[in-house]
């Protein structure tokens, strides 16, 4: 993947979210039920300071508080829903960048895989032409040797077939 960089970084970086993705997906239950009970935790001190220093009158106040908190329980279930939602949004909308991105890096590989393909194949032939020209400039530099020493040539020039089998 593309996660590696200078310093490591965006390698750091990735698997930090990888692992608040794991967290998440294993953990989300435990992080609403932390939610509720410290908006709950925080709602009740809130209840119980302001019945204290409206001045406390026993279980009035406490019928008070009680009932503060129950008239809570369904704004701070909302609120941390929307907390959670928006959290699932981010997770769902990155999962989809991700996806995105890696498709997009495999498709950038394979057309560079093809593109090199292609290129190495085109020096192949060009090596390949280059080895057939070296060859015949070898065997006519023998050729001329020869006919200026005066000896008969019998070589057959190269890539041709000899004694009936092929090259």
């Amino acid at each position: 993947m593309l996660y590696v960089s200078q310093g490591g970084i965006l390698k750091r970086e990735y698997e930090l979210w990888k692992s608040v993705r794991d967290f998440w997906k294993t953990g989300k239950t435990g992080f609403v039920l932390f939610l509720i009970s410290l908006f709950g935790i925080i709602y009740s001190y809130m209840a119980l300071n302001y019945e204290i220093t409206k001045g406390w009158n026993g279980h009035a106040s406490v019928q008070n508080v009680v009932k503060d908190l129950s008239a809570f329980i369904p704004v701070g279930a909302f609120l941390v829903g929307i907390i959670v939602g928006g959290i699932d949004i981010i997770m769902l909308l990155s999962d989809w960048y991700l996806a995105r991105q890696e498709k997009r890096i495999q498709a950038a590989q394979e057309e560079a895989k093809a593109e090199g393909f292609e290129q190495g194949k085109a020096e192949g032939k060009a090596e390949g032409v280059a080895e057939a020209y070296r060859q015949i400039a070898e065997w006519d530099e023998r050729r001329k040797a020869a006919e200026a020493r005066g000896e008969p040539f019998t070589e057959p020039p190269p890539g041709t077939p000899q004694n009936g089998s092929e090259k």
